[in-house]
């Protein structure tokens, strides 16, 4: 039996927080909507676990979260069903490189989506963020970051463990790998060698970039809008860097990536592609019920 990747979970877990990626935490839970249902706690759980909240942030953070819930699941849910609809239809037959790019952009897009919403609540967060926290944010940072590097120094970014957390994630969609298979992932692995070590440095980045921006916040004090502005242009760099060399270096590994992808489907069986298929309607599904669902943690 492969072995399994090392748990990442916690900085995984952090970025997607800090993105207010709603829609990849609750992909990733085991079952969509018991993950959905329960993400304010997980939301609510993590920015008190990075920034230790005092008692009045604790009932801020509540109060914005369920906002931002409850907005994120009538307006934006049944688009993810949607979106999830047309992608299943466009793996029924062959599919380009730009093609998946397409889609990567689209999600992009959904993901800014809810930064540009939730930043004037995020904001309202970081005006009463006081400099011990930031320092406790520095420090999580810091300690995950070493854990990420500790496990690429102990072989978690050889490429035999990346050939297996690529063939992991395959059998994920397919339930099956062909030989062919594994020979394509093995030489996107072989043509991106440094691949583990950029997205370690460009996380890094990020959160450098984000501790700057919370630290610029603090000092200035703006007004709420003022503020919101400054962390929708963080969220939008997320996605696309401003920085020609990073901007490239990401466009990069997204077409490295959509060509493997690609590749991986039109080879696909009829069987694979029929497990692909069931599992991405098992999620637009999951989405389309979760929208109807308004009762639901109210």
């Amino acid at each position: 039996m492969r072995s399994r990747a090392k748990d990442r979970s916690t900085g995984v877990r952090l970025r997607r927080v800090l993105a207010l990626a709603v829609v990849v935490v609750v992909t990733a839970c085991s079952s969509v909507r018991i993950g959905y249902n329960n993400a304010d706690t997980l939301l609510y759980y993590t920015l008190d676990k990075y920034l230790d909240l005092t008692a009045a942030q604790q009932e801020l953070a509540r109060d914005r979260i369920k906002g931002l819930l409850a907005w994120h699941r009538a307006t934006q849910l049944q688009g993810y069903a949607e979106f999830i609809d047309a992608a299943g239809r466009q793996v029924e037959g062959q599919i380009a490189t730009d093609d998946v790019l397409a889609l990567n952009l689209e999600m992009n897009r959904r993901l800014v989506a809810i930064g540009e919403h939730a930043a004037p609540d995020l904001a309202a967060l970081a005006l009463t963020l006081q400099p011990a926290q930031l320092v406790k944010l520095a420090k999580k940072f810091a300690d995950d970051d070493a854990k990420a590097w500790r496990e690429v120094a102990d072989g978690d970014a050889s490429v035999e463990n990346r050939v297996e957390r690529g063939i992991d994630r395959a059998e994920d969609w397919f339930g099956s790998v062909t030989r062919q298979q594994e020979t394509l992932i093995r030489a996107a692995v072989a043509q991106r060698p440094d691949s583990e070590h950029w997205w370690l440095r460009e996380r890094e980045q990020r959160r450098a970039d984000l501790l700057k921006l919370l630290e610029r916040i603090h000092a200035a004090q703006p007004q709420v809008g003022e503020a919101a502005q400054w962390l929708r242009e963080y969220f939008a760099y997320l996605t696309d860097p401003q920085d020609p060399e990073r901007r490239a270096r990401m466009n990069e590994y997204r077409r490295g990536n959509a060509e493997l992808l690609a590749a991986l489907v039109n080879v696909a069986s009829a069987e694979q592609r029929a497990v692909l298929i069931k599992k991405l309607h098992g999620y637009s599904e999951d989405f389309a019920a979760l929208a109807a669902d308004t009762g639901t943690r109210s």
